[in-house]
């Protein structure tokens, strides 16, 4: 289980990961678009309020990735 997580600190997301960012509608919040990542990426955390979903810093933008397939940097797994 991932640990706590800040705003700040690095994750490590491997490759083929998917990222996705969002947009909101009158019936809720849709994908407007993802990513598959082709090589693993540290990544800085810019937002961490959803269970599920922590939101990165990717390419200067916040894309959202599950939780499950994110580790803390430098916590050895």
């Amino acid at each position: 289980m991932l640990k706590a997580i800040n705003n700040g600190e690095l994750v490590y997301v491997p490759s083929e990961v998917r990222l996705c960012r969002y947009f909101d509608t009158a019936r809720g919040m849709q994908v407007k678009d993802f990513l598959v990542l082709d090589e693993p990426r540290c990544l800085l955390v810019v937002e961490n309020n959803s269970e599920k979903e922590i939101g990165v810093n990717y390419n200067g933008e916040t894309w959202y990735v599950s939780k499950r397939d994110i580790f803390k940097e430098g916590a050895g797994g």
